[in-house]
């Protein structure tokens, strides 16, 4: 007997689009220094999403830093400035 749950192309498809349109949004805010730096937790496509979204980073002058599982089943994302940001204090 088969217990597997059948695969949902449409679903992780949409998933991991969601998924990449965080991270554009979140490369977006660092790069309009919004924010110092964002980290987006619980992907479910984390390892895949940092590959798609490497270039993007890098053309806006901000850094993607895998935070990676302990059991290194996969990973979530840290966008942060690449340039550090003057103390506000």
């Amino acid at each position: 007997m088969n217990d597997a749950l059948p695969l949902d192309v449409g679903l992780t498809r949409r998933s991991i689009e969601r998924e990449l349109d965080l991270v554009a949004g979140a490369i977006r805010m660092v790069a309009a220094r919004g924010a110092p730096a964002i980290t987006l937790v619980g992907l479910d496509f984390g390892p895949a999403v940092l590959d798609r979204s490497a270039s993007a980073a890098l053309a806006e002058g901000v850094v993607l830093e895998p935070l990676w599982h302990t059991d290194e089943s996969g990973c979530d994302i840290r966008v942060r400035s690449f340039e550090p940001w003057p103390d506000r204090g």
